[in-house]
Protein backbone atom coordinates (compact mmCIF):
# COMPACT_ATOMS: atom_id res chain seq x y z
CA UNK A 1 0.00 0.00 0.00
CA UNK A 2 1.40 3.29 -0.75
CA UNK A 3 0.33 6.59 0.33
CA UNK A 4 -2.34 8.60 -1.15
CA UNK A 5 -0.64 11.86 -3.08
CA UNK A 6 -2.78 14.31 -4.16
CA UNK A 7 -1.66 17.57 -6.23
CA UNK A 8 -4.20 20.66 -7.49
CA UNK A 9 -2.83 21.44 -10.99
CA UNK A 10 -5.42 24.44 -11.97
CA UNK A 11 -8.07 26.26 -10.48
CA UNK A 12 -11.33 28.76 -11.69
CA UNK A 13 -12.87 30.15 -9.08
CA UNK A 14 -14.14 26.97 -6.62
CA UNK A 15 -13.80 24.59 -9.94
CA UNK A 16 -10.03 22.68 -9.62
CA UNK A 17 -8.46 20.31 -11.75
CA UNK A 18 -5.61 17.73 -9.96
CA UNK A 19 -3.80 14.86 -10.02
CA UNK A 20 -4.52 11.68 -8.12
CA UNK A 21 -1.88 8.69 -7.41
CA UNK A 22 -1.84 5.94 -5.11
CA UNK A 23 -0.70 2.11 -5.59
CA UNK A 24 0.90 3.12 -8.89
CA UNK A 25 -2.41 4.28 -10.54
CA UNK A 26 -3.29 7.37 -11.29
CA UNK A 27 -6.02 9.76 -12.61
CA UNK A 28 -6.60 13.35 -13.40
CA UNK A 29 -9.51 15.22 -11.83
CA UNK A 30 -12.05 16.19 -11.86
CA UNK A 31 -13.41 12.74 -12.34
CA UNK A 32 -16.25 10.43 -12.10
CA UNK A 33 -16.35 6.80 -10.24
CA UNK A 34 -18.16 4.46 -11.94
CA UNK A 35 -20.78 3.44 -9.87
CA UNK A 36 -23.53 1.33 -11.77
CA UNK A 37 -21.35 -2.36 -10.97
CA UNK A 38 -19.53 -1.74 -13.97
CA UNK A 39 -17.19 -4.54 -13.43
CA UNK A 40 -19.74 -6.83 -13.58
CA UNK A 41 -21.31 -5.88 -17.10
CA UNK A 42 -18.06 -4.99 -19.17
CA UNK A 43 -14.62 -6.28 -19.24
CA UNK A 44 -11.63 -4.20 -18.49
CA UNK A 45 -10.58 -3.32 -22.02
CA UNK A 46 -14.25 -2.12 -22.81
CA UNK A 47 -13.96 0.46 -19.25
CA UNK A 48 -10.80 1.74 -20.56
CA UNK A 49 -12.21 2.58 -23.66
CA UNK A 50 -15.11 4.04 -22.16
CA UNK A 51 -12.55 6.56 -20.20
CA UNK A 52 -13.09 4.84 -16.93
CA UNK A 53 -10.75 5.33 -14.38
CA UNK A 54 -12.01 4.68 -11.20
CA UNK A 55 -15.06 1.66 -10.55
CA UNK A 56 -16.53 1.11 -7.21
CA UNK A 57 -18.08 -2.27 -5.55
CA UNK A 58 -20.01 -2.89 -2.55
CA UNK A 59 -18.70 -4.04 0.38
CA UNK A 60 -21.03 -4.99 2.65
CA UNK A 61 -23.05 -7.16 0.29
CA UNK A 62 -20.05 -8.96 -0.60
CA UNK A 63 -19.63 -9.76 2.95
CA UNK A 64 -23.01 -11.10 3.74
CA UNK A 65 -22.38 -13.20 0.41
CA UNK A 66 -19.28 -14.85 1.63
CA UNK A 67 -20.87 -15.68 5.10
CA UNK A 68 -19.19 -12.72 6.85
CA UNK A 69 -15.56 -14.38 6.23
CA UNK A 70 -13.32 -11.62 5.45
CA UNK A 71 -10.81 -14.44 4.39
CA UNK A 72 -12.39 -15.28 1.65
CA UNK A 73 -12.96 -12.00 0.22
CA UNK A 74 -10.36 -11.42 -2.94
CA UNK A 75 -8.97 -8.88 -3.95
CA UNK A 76 -10.98 -7.55 -6.89
CA UNK A 77 -8.11 -6.10 -9.27
CA UNK A 78 -7.19 -9.60 -9.44
CA UNK A 79 -10.25 -11.21 -10.13
CA UNK A 80 -12.03 -9.24 -12.46
CA UNK A 81 -8.21 -8.00 -13.98
CA UNK A 82 -8.72 -4.59 -13.25
CA UNK A 83 -5.95 -1.77 -13.30
CA UNK A 84 -7.73 1.38 -12.44
CA UNK A 85 -9.04 3.21 -8.97
CA UNK A 86 -11.25 0.90 -6.65
CA UNK A 87 -12.91 2.14 -4.15
CA UNK A 88 -15.63 -0.21 -1.56
CA UNK A 89 -18.85 0.95 -0.34
CA UNK A 90 -19.49 0.38 3.36
CA UNK A 91 -23.13 0.71 2.93
CA UNK A 92 -23.64 1.70 6.18
CA UNK A 93 -26.92 3.27 5.15
CA UNK A 94 -28.47 0.17 3.97
CA UNK A 95 -27.19 -1.93 7.00
CA UNK A 96 -28.82 1.10 9.36
CA UNK A 97 -31.99 0.59 7.01
CA UNK A 98 -32.37 -2.57 8.08
CA UNK A 99 -31.59 -2.54 11.58
CA UNK A 100 -34.11 -2.14 14.03
CA UNK A 101 -33.67 0.48 16.65
CA UNK A 102 -31.89 -1.43 19.47
CA UNK A 103 -29.20 -2.67 16.76
CA UNK A 104 -27.95 0.38 16.27
CA UNK A 105 -24.77 0.23 19.05
CA UNK A 106 -22.10 2.68 20.00
CA UNK A 107 -19.37 0.09 17.88
CA UNK A 108 -21.76 -0.80 14.78
CA UNK A 109 -24.86 -1.70 13.70
CA UNK A 110 -26.57 -5.20 14.02
CA UNK A 111 -29.46 -6.28 11.53
CA UNK A 112 -30.66 -9.38 9.97
CA UNK A 113 -29.65 -10.35 6.85
CA UNK A 114 -32.72 -10.13 4.25
CA UNK A 115 -31.34 -13.10 2.14
CA UNK A 116 -30.95 -15.43 5.23
CA UNK A 117 -32.40 -13.63 8.00
CA UNK A 118 -29.20 -14.05 10.15
CA UNK A 119 -27.93 -11.33 12.67
CA UNK A 120 -25.02 -9.88 11.83
CA UNK A 121 -22.88 -7.04 12.90
CA UNK A 122 -21.72 -4.55 10.74
CA UNK A 123 -18.92 -2.26 12.40
CA UNK A 124 -15.94 0.25 11.42
CA UNK A 125 -13.32 -2.76 12.17
CA UNK A 126 -14.70 -5.18 10.24
CA UNK A 127 -15.35 -3.03 7.28
CA UNK A 128 -11.59 -1.65 7.45
CA UNK A 129 -10.55 -5.84 6.94
CA UNK A 130 -13.15 -6.04 4.03
CA UNK A 131 -11.61 -2.85 2.05
CA UNK A 132 -8.18 -4.22 2.63
CA UNK A 133 -9.19 -7.53 1.02
CA UNK A 134 -11.34 -6.30 -1.53
CA UNK A 135 -7.80 -4.25 -2.46
CA UNK A 136 -9.47 -1.02 -2.25
CA UNK A 137 -7.21 1.66 -3.01
CA UNK A 138 -8.62 4.52 -1.29
CA UNK A 139 -10.31 3.17 2.52
CA UNK A 140 -13.30 4.80 3.70
CA UNK A 141 -14.04 5.37 7.13
CA UNK A 142 -17.60 4.13 8.80
CA UNK A 143 -20.35 6.38 9.40
CA UNK A 144 -23.35 6.50 12.01
CA UNK A 145 -25.98 7.03 8.62
CA UNK A 146 -28.67 9.48 9.98
CA UNK A 147 -31.61 10.99 7.44
CA UNK A 148 -30.47 14.15 6.46
CA UNK A 149 -33.63 15.96 7.60
CA UNK A 150 -33.41 13.95 11.15
CA UNK A 151 -33.95 15.90 14.44
CA UNK A 152 -31.38 17.67 15.80
CA UNK A 153 -30.24 15.63 18.82
CA UNK A 154 -29.94 12.61 16.15
CA UNK A 155 -27.57 14.30 13.86
CA UNK A 156 -25.73 15.53 16.64
CA UNK A 157 -25.35 11.77 17.88
CA UNK A 158 -24.72 10.68 14.80
CA UNK A 159 -21.86 13.20 13.98
CA UNK A 160 -20.16 12.52 17.30
CA UNK A 161 -19.96 8.45 16.95
CA UNK A 162 -19.04 9.11 13.22
CA UNK A 163 -16.16 11.43 14.70
CA UNK A 164 -15.22 8.27 17.22
CA UNK A 165 -15.21 5.80 14.49
CA UNK A 166 -11.92 8.34 12.41
CA UNK A 167 -9.68 6.62 15.01
CA UNK A 168 -10.11 2.88 13.17
CA UNK A 169 -8.78 4.08 9.87
CA UNK A 170 -5.48 6.42 11.49
CA UNK A 171 -3.28 3.17 10.98
CA UNK A 172 -4.15 3.94 7.23
CA UNK A 173 -4.66 7.42 7.56
CA UNK A 174 -2.31 8.15 4.57
CA UNK A 175 -5.11 6.90 2.52
CA UNK A 176 -8.49 7.26 4.20
CA UNK A 177 -11.06 9.76 3.78
CA UNK A 178 -13.09 10.97 6.85
CA UNK A 179 -16.61 10.79 6.73
CA UNK A 180 -18.33 14.24 7.14
CA UNK A 181 -21.79 14.11 8.38
CA UNK A 182 -24.17 16.78 10.13
CA UNK A 183 -27.29 16.60 7.39
CA UNK A 184 -28.34 19.77 6.20
CA UNK A 185 -26.84 22.06 9.50
CA UNK A 186 -24.03 24.00 9.63
CA UNK A 187 -22.88 23.95 12.84
CA UNK A 188 -22.35 19.98 12.81
CA UNK A 189 -21.29 19.82 9.27
CA UNK A 190 -17.95 22.09 10.72
CA UNK A 191 -17.61 19.97 13.97
CA UNK A 192 -17.62 17.11 11.34
CA UNK A 193 -15.00 18.78 9.19
CA UNK A 194 -13.21 19.60 12.25
CA UNK A 195 -12.46 15.92 13.15
CA UNK A 196 -11.17 14.91 10.32
CA UNK A 197 -9.15 17.47 9.90
CA UNK A 198 -7.59 16.46 13.33
CA UNK A 199 -7.41 12.76 12.66
CA UNK A 200 -4.88 13.98 9.54
CA UNK A 201 -6.64 11.79 7.22
CA UNK A 202 -6.01 12.45 3.50
CA UNK A 203 -8.83 13.92 2.19
CA UNK A 204 -12.89 14.00 3.13
CA UNK A 205 -15.68 11.81 2.23
CA UNK A 206 -19.12 14.08 1.85
CA UNK A 207 -21.47 11.72 3.14
CA UNK A 208 -25.46 12.19 4.38
CA UNK A 209 -26.22 13.64 1.11
CA UNK A 210 -28.93 11.52 -0.08
CA UNK A 211 -29.40 11.38 -4.17
CA UNK A 212 -32.87 12.60 -4.04
CA UNK A 213 -32.22 15.75 -2.69
CA UNK A 214 -33.63 18.70 -4.21
CA UNK A 215 -31.14 20.53 -6.21
CA UNK A 216 -31.83 23.94 -4.34
CA UNK A 217 -31.13 22.26 -1.57
CA UNK A 218 -27.71 20.58 -2.64
CA UNK A 219 -26.28 23.75 -4.07
CA UNK A 220 -26.75 24.79 -0.70
CA UNK A 221 -24.87 22.55 1.40
CA UNK A 222 -22.42 22.04 -1.33
CA UNK A 223 -21.60 25.04 -1.65
CA UNK A 224 -21.51 25.80 2.33
CA UNK A 225 -19.21 22.78 2.77
CA UNK A 226 -16.00 22.80 0.40
CA UNK A 227 -15.02 26.14 1.43
CA UNK A 228 -14.40 24.60 5.02
CA UNK A 229 -12.21 22.11 3.35
CA UNK A 230 -8.79 21.62 3.85
CA UNK A 231 -8.13 22.66 -0.09
CA UNK A 232 -4.83 20.47 -0.52
CA UNK A 233 -6.65 17.45 0.32
CA UNK A 234 -8.67 15.02 -1.97
CA UNK A 235 -12.78 15.86 -1.79
CA UNK A 236 -14.89 12.64 -2.55
CA UNK A 237 -18.88 12.94 -3.34
CA UNK A 238 -19.92 9.20 -2.29
CA UNK A 239 -24.15 10.06 -3.60
CA UNK A 240 -25.31 8.94 -7.16
CA UNK A 241 -25.81 12.32 -8.43
CA UNK A 242 -28.62 13.85 -11.35
CA UNK A 243 -26.50 15.39 -14.11
CA UNK A 244 -27.07 18.93 -13.20
CA UNK A 245 -26.17 18.09 -9.28
CA UNK A 246 -22.82 16.19 -10.87
CA UNK A 247 -22.11 19.41 -12.61
CA UNK A 248 -22.91 22.06 -9.74
CA UNK A 249 -20.30 19.59 -7.64
CA UNK A 250 -17.70 20.14 -9.87
CA UNK A 251 -18.08 23.76 -9.56
CA UNK A 252 -17.96 23.91 -6.05
CA UNK A 253 -14.49 22.04 -5.87
CA UNK A 254 -15.34 18.12 -5.32
CA UNK A 255 -12.76 16.40 -6.90
CA UNK A 256 -14.10 12.50 -6.83
CA UNK A 257 -17.56 11.87 -7.75
CA UNK A 258 -19.67 8.83 -7.73
CA UNK A 259 -22.09 8.28 -10.49
CA UNK A 260 -24.73 5.85 -11.77
CA UNK A 261 -26.00 7.82 -14.31
CA UNK A 262 -24.50 6.26 -17.31
CA UNK A 263 -25.23 2.48 -15.63
CA UNK A 264 -28.96 3.68 -14.79
CA UNK A 265 -29.73 5.26 -18.23
CA UNK A 266 -28.49 2.26 -19.97
CA UNK A 267 -30.86 -0.12 -18.04
CA UNK A 268 -33.62 1.96 -19.01
CA UNK A 269 -32.66 2.18 -22.57
CA UNK A 270 -31.35 5.84 -22.47
CA UNK A 271 -29.02 7.11 -24.68
CA UNK A 272 -27.00 9.83 -23.37
CA UNK A 273 -26.34 12.93 -26.27
CA UNK A 274 -24.81 16.10 -26.61
CA UNK A 275 -22.15 15.65 -23.77
CA UNK A 276 -24.60 14.16 -21.64
CA UNK A 277 -26.84 17.22 -21.63
CA UNK A 278 -29.36 15.54 -23.60
CA UNK A 279 -30.91 12.09 -23.81
CA UNK A 280 -32.47 9.40 -26.60
CA UNK A 281 -35.34 7.68 -25.29
CA UNK A 282 -34.54 3.79 -27.17
CA UNK A 283 -36.92 2.45 -25.83
CA UNK A 284 -40.20 4.22 -27.00
CA UNK A 285 -42.57 2.75 -29.74
CA UNK A 286 -43.83 5.97 -30.24
CA UNK A 287 -43.44 10.01 -31.62
CA UNK A 288 -42.49 11.91 -28.18
CA UNK A 289 -43.15 15.47 -28.38
CA UNK A 290 -41.32 16.21 -25.56
CA UNK A 291 -39.02 20.01 -26.15
CA UNK A 292 -36.58 17.68 -23.33
CA UNK A 293 -35.75 14.98 -25.57
CA UNK A 294 -35.00 14.08 -28.90
CA UNK A 295 -36.59 10.82 -29.52
CA UNK A 296 -39.92 12.30 -32.01
CA UNK A 297 -38.77 9.99 -34.91
CA UNK A 298 -39.73 6.43 -34.53
CA UNK A 299 -36.35 4.88 -33.97
CA UNK A 300 -36.98 1.59 -35.77
CA UNK A 301 -36.56 3.43 -39.11
CA UNK A 302 -33.35 5.51 -37.85
CA UNK A 303 -30.13 4.36 -39.47
CA UNK A 304 -27.63 7.06 -37.65
CA UNK A 305 -25.64 5.85 -34.73
CA UNK A 306 -26.77 7.46 -31.49
CA UNK A 307 -24.12 10.38 -31.68
CA UNK A 308 -22.37 11.53 -35.14
CA UNK A 309 -19.65 13.36 -32.96
CA UNK A 310 -19.01 10.52 -30.67
CA UNK A 311 -16.00 8.10 -30.97
CA UNK A 312 -17.14 5.55 -28.28
CA UNK A 313 -16.79 1.73 -29.39
CA UNK A 314 -20.58 1.67 -30.01
CA UNK A 315 -20.79 4.57 -32.35
CA UNK A 316 -17.63 3.93 -34.23
CA UNK A 317 -18.81 0.23 -34.95
CA UNK A 318 -21.85 1.98 -36.62
CA UNK A 319 -24.47 0.60 -34.60
CA UNK A 320 -27.72 2.23 -35.60
CA UNK A 321 -30.70 3.38 -33.07
CA UNK A 322 -33.11 1.10 -35.39
CA UNK A 323 -30.70 -1.75 -34.05
CA UNK A 324 -30.21 -0.13 -30.57
CA UNK A 325 -33.71 0.24 -30.31
CA UNK A 326 -35.05 -3.26 -31.55
CA UNK A 327 -32.44 -5.03 -28.68
CA UNK A 328 -33.64 -2.35 -25.77
CA UNK A 329 -37.27 -3.31 -26.96
CA UNK A 330 -36.52 -6.87 -26.96
CA UNK A 331 -34.91 -6.65 -23.53
CA UNK A 332 -31.08 -7.41 -24.69
CA UNK A 333 -28.63 -7.35 -22.30
CA UNK A 334 -26.47 -6.97 -25.46
CA UNK A 335 -28.39 -3.62 -26.23
CA UNK A 336 -27.46 -2.43 -22.61
CA UNK A 337 -24.05 -2.97 -22.98
CA UNK A 338 -23.73 -1.10 -25.56
CA UNK A 339 -25.76 1.70 -24.45
CA UNK A 340 -23.78 1.77 -21.46
CA UNK A 341 -20.52 1.51 -23.33
CA UNK A 342 -21.93 4.91 -24.71
CA UNK A 343 -22.63 6.68 -22.02
CA UNK A 344 -19.71 6.29 -19.81
CA UNK A 345 -17.62 7.61 -23.06
CA UNK A 346 -19.44 10.32 -22.96
CA UNK A 347 -19.57 11.42 -19.64
CA UNK A 348 -15.69 10.59 -19.23
CA UNK A 349 -15.73 12.56 -22.41
CA UNK A 350 -17.75 15.41 -20.36
CA UNK A 351 -14.95 15.20 -17.44
CA UNK A 352 -12.82 15.99 -20.03
CA UNK A 353 -14.00 18.84 -21.55
CA UNK A 354 -14.58 20.02 -17.74
CA UNK A 355 -10.94 19.93 -16.82
CA UNK A 356 -9.54 21.78 -20.09
CA UNK A 357 -12.72 24.31 -19.22
CA UNK A 358 -11.33 24.50 -15.83
CA UNK A 359 -7.22 24.93 -17.02
CA UNK A 360 -8.63 27.70 -19.55
CA UNK A 361 -10.42 29.77 -17.33
CA UNK A 362 -13.49 29.02 -18.90
CA UNK A 363 -15.52 27.21 -16.69
CA UNK A 364 -18.77 29.02 -16.83
CA UNK A 365 -19.13 29.75 -20.24
CA UNK A 366 -18.58 26.25 -20.88
CA UNK A 367 -21.49 25.04 -18.53
CA UNK A 368 -23.21 27.88 -19.28
CA UNK A 369 -23.38 26.92 -22.67
CA UNK A 370 -23.23 23.25 -22.00
CA UNK A 371 -27.13 23.39 -19.64
CA UNK A 372 -28.64 25.35 -23.13
CA UNK A 373 -28.18 22.20 -24.86
CA UNK A 374 -30.69 20.76 -22.38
Amino acid sequence: MSKLEFTINQSDHQARTGLLQVNGRQIETPALVASGDELAKLSPIQLNQAGVSAVKTSGLKRWLKYDSMTEKLGDLHRFFQWDGLLLVDLETEEAYHLAKPRGKKHDGVRFHDPATGQLKFWQPETALQVQEALGADIFQSFDQATDYYAPVDDLKAGVKQTSDWLSVVKPQKGQSLGSIGGGGLKDLRTASIKAVDEAGLSGYRLSGIPNNLEDQEFSRIINEITPKLEEEKLRYLPAALSFDQMIGAILAGVDLIDSNLAAKKAANGIALVNQGATVLHLDRQHFSFDSQVLDRQHFSFDSQVLDRQCACATCRAGYSRALLHSLITNQSFYGEQLLLQHNLFTLNKLMNSLRQAIKNHQTKKFVQELLQNQ
